[in-house]
């Protein structure tokens, strides 16, 4: 059964483990292996996942969600709001072996509800990450733009899928 809930600083070991195995299937063939394991120690490193937490916590909109499916933790989904009715989608990420499974769009359909009146919501995916490419797209995201992105002298193609959602 999926249970899709708010994140706790009891997920942060859990959000950890699925970043390693999520990035390491998505990105090992886009990114070298040094860029995804030095990535992985910054921006999931306890001390910013616990500030991450807690900024949700303290946030009258709660944006950052936990899937369980019978009761394991097998994904995590943050947002940022961009404006009253735009939110970015910053990370969603779902254990492989649970691909597939409608937990991806639990994720989706659990922000339109808790972040309401949300009238689009956007991500930026790598140009060359057709597994997140093939996710937005079956989802109803539309391609909208491109741009460069460089980090640590990795220059990739980002593209920006939006969904406009309508109440």
């Amino acid at each position: 059964m999926l249970t899709i809930r708010f994140v706790s600083n009891d997920d942060i070991p859990h959000i950890q483990s699925i970043a390693h195995e999520t990035w390491i299937f998505t990105y090992q063939d886009i990114y070298p292996i040094d860029y995804i394991h030095n990535f992985l120690s910054k921006a999931y490193s306890y001390e910013n996942l616990s500030r991450s937490v807690e900024r949700d916590l303290q946030s009258a909109k709660r944006n950052f969600l936990i899937a369980e499916f019978n009761n394991e933790v097998v994904g995590y989904a943050q947002t940022r709001q961009v404006n009253e009715e735009e939110y970015e989608l910053l990370r969603i990420y779902v254990r492989p072996v649970y691909h597939k499974q409608g937990i991806g769009n639990g994720f989706i359909q659990e922000f339109v509800q808790v972040l309401k009146p949300i009238k689009k919501l956007f991500a930026w995916v790598a140009k060359d990450n057709h597994i997140g490419r093939a996710f937005y797209e079956k989802r109803g995201f539309k391609e909208v733009e491109e741009m460069a992105e460089t980090i640590d002298g990795n220059s990739k193609i980002q593209t920006k899928y939006e969904l406009e959602i309508s109440i």
